[in-house]
């Protein structure tokens, strides 16, 4: 009777473990399978970071830890065993961009000076949702211990200057669009608010090039509108003596004709 029992009791017992890691592994199976679908869309954003965003406005510290981050991604994802021949080739890739990447020295007064390709808002917003998400990948750096806390630190500090750079350039490039359309108008409204955000920026000092150039324009397109208002004024004023003497013309026959008449 006991044997009875105590069989039972472990068949009890298997049945329950049984049912206990089956659901435990179904339930890893599950994590696991979101953890590979979170590394994939991270690794997706990351790339499309680089592609988003105006390598003009990345510095060395930027560019170090997003080629850094973007490998570790891939790693990760190589880890569950998917044998991706395109992700091992962009690793290489990457190695050899980050050993040059790491031999080059610091430009930004070059680099702050250049414009980028910003000309629409919707790209704008894009930069700047972009630029939030890399914020996020870099806490999950430092956490991790990817990089050190001051290199994150730093790209913090470039990615608050890529926020302002690219209302700068977006400004500029309408400016540009609407000069280009000869719409006098809005490009000189666009050139004072760009030359606007230049003052009111803390990289002021690194963008005096663009300030002097922005003052030198407002003032060119100032000079040409004054100019074109101007001719616009003197071919109304002839068109208007013109018109008095058409009116004294037809007046004047009609006096004659009226003496004709009598």
């Amino acid at each position: 009777m006991d044997s009875i029992i105590i069989i039972g009791t472990l068949l009890v017992v298997t049945i329950v473990s049984s049912i206990f890691i089956k659901n435990y592994l179904e339930k890893r199976r599950i994590e696991k399978a979101r953890e590979l679908v979170d590394l994939h869309d991270d690794l997706r954003r990351m790339q499309n970071a680089m592609n988003v965003i105006p390598m003009a406005y990345f510095d060395i510290p930027t560019r170090i830890f997003m080629l850094k981050r973007t490998m570790q991604l891939i790693a990760k994802v190589l880890e569950y065993g998917q044998d991706n021949q395109s992700l091992n080739a962009l690793y290489q890739d990457m190695e050899i961009q980050l050993e040059k990447t790491l031999e080059q020295k610091d430009d930004s007064v070059k680099r702050l000076n250049k414009h980028s390709s910003v000309d629409h808002p919707d790209t704008a917003h894009e930069i700047r949702q972009t630029v939030k998400f890399l914020h996020d990948q870099i806490l999950k750096s430092v956490k991790g211990g990817l990089i050190p806390k001051a290199h994150g630190s730093r790209v913090v500090k470039n990615l608050k200057i890529v926020m302002q750079r690219t209302v700068i350039d977006m400004n500029y490039n309408m400016a540009k669009q609407f000069m280009q359309s000869k719409k006098l108008g809005p490009a000189l409204s666009k050139l004072k608010v760009t030359l606007s955000l230049v003052i009111k920026s803390p990289l002021k000092q690194s963008l005096t090039p663009l300030k002097d150039e922005l003052e030198m324009n407002i003032k060119k397109l100032e000079k040409r509108i004054h100019e074109e208002r101007r001719k616009a004024s003197e071919r109304s004023a002839n068109k208007l003596a013109s018109g008095m003497e058409k009116i004294k013309e037809e007046e004047d026959w009609e006096r004659k004709r009226n003496i004709f008449d009598d």
